[in-house]
């Protein structure tokens, strides 16, 4: 794996020196991409889409892992489940998404052992900048993923597809597609194989999300601050840097081929690895799933 997305890398980075060449090559491109798929006709019968798998995630020097669940229902409904340990004993379940205007952020913590500390940032105050500048990260974390997986964007949030060029790699070649939003803030690189048309990953701007976990073992000599109570240090701030969805182990349900296996890289640095056993196309979501409110 590490080899592959190496060679992945290596492609991103190969792109450039090529002059756009107008909608109608991409337009050409996303038509063999979506045949390649299973069709036009039945990419835009998805209305809605279930993803259940495992989850692996570097946190600073902590390896953690997990279930991971994504529900999302177009044009303006998603919500992602991780349920992650860092030792098979205590969980951290975090729940992000949103629907329509309604931002969705809920954390607990399952089987926490005597002196466990989880640092995690609380919900933004409904009504301010915070929340809106949420919302609109949860948005766009639908418009990739619906991108990545059907090769379209949500009603909600359109987008523009330009023809960008050819990449090189020493596994083989792709077409270049840049994506940007309509009258919102969005902008991707979507990665095309020349031979199979399937997307290969999908790279953006952005700022990964910190995760502390600190332990208190009863082991403090007296006077030592108590870790339950002190502030964490104030984090350094965050860089924005290149994010890469890498795509494969494609395989067909209900007529798609959706990728079972998704790897997540954060400024060149593998972050997250998702592998999912069941998708499930146009599913009926239990009540309540997006109406928190």
């Amino acid at each position: 794996m590490s080899r592959v997305i190496g060679n992945l890398m290596m492609m991103a980075l190969s792109v450039g020196g090529f002059g756009q060449q107008g909608d109608g090559r991409a337009a050409e491109l996303l038509r063999q991409a979506r045949a390649a798929l299973g069709g036009e006709a039945a990419l835009e019968r998805v209305s809605g889409l279930s993803a259940r798998g495992t989850i692996t995630r570097a946190a600073g020097d902590v390896q953690l892992s997990g279930d991971m669940t994504v529900e999302f229902q177009l044009p303006d409904r998603m919500l992602r489940v991780d349920s992650l340990s860092p030792d098979g004993g205590l969980t951290l379940v975090s729940e992000q998404g949103f629907s329509g205007d309604d931002l969705l952020r809920a954390t607990r913590t399952l089987n926490a052992p005597p002196g466990a500390v989880i640092r995690t940032p609380p919900p933004p105050q409904r009504g301010s900048a915070a929340e809106a500048e949420a919302l609109r990260a949860a948005r766009a974390d639908l418009t990739r993923l619906a991108l990545a997986l059907l090769l379209r964007a949500p009603a909600s949030q359109p987008v523009d597809f330009t023809y960008a060029g050819q990449a090189e790699a020493p596994d083989g070649s792709a077409d270049v597609l840049d994506v940007k939003g309509r009258g919102h803030a969005f902008a991707a690189q979507l990665f095309l194989d020349r031979q199979t048309h399937l997307p290969l990953m999908l790279v953006y701007r952005g700022v990964a999300p910190r995760m502390v976990i600190r332990t208190d073992r009863g082991q403090r000599s007296p006077g030592d601050p108590d870790p339950r109570t002190t502030p964490p240090p104030s984090p350094p701030p965050a860089d924005v840097v290149d994010i890469t969805l890498y795509l494969d182990d494609y395989r067909r349900v209900e007529g798609i081929l959706l990728p079972h296996h998704v790897t997540r890289s954060v400024g060149g640095a593998v972050s997250e690895e998702w592998r999912f056993s069941e998708f499930r196309v146009n599913p009926t979501f239990k009540p309540g799933t997006f109406d928190w409110r």
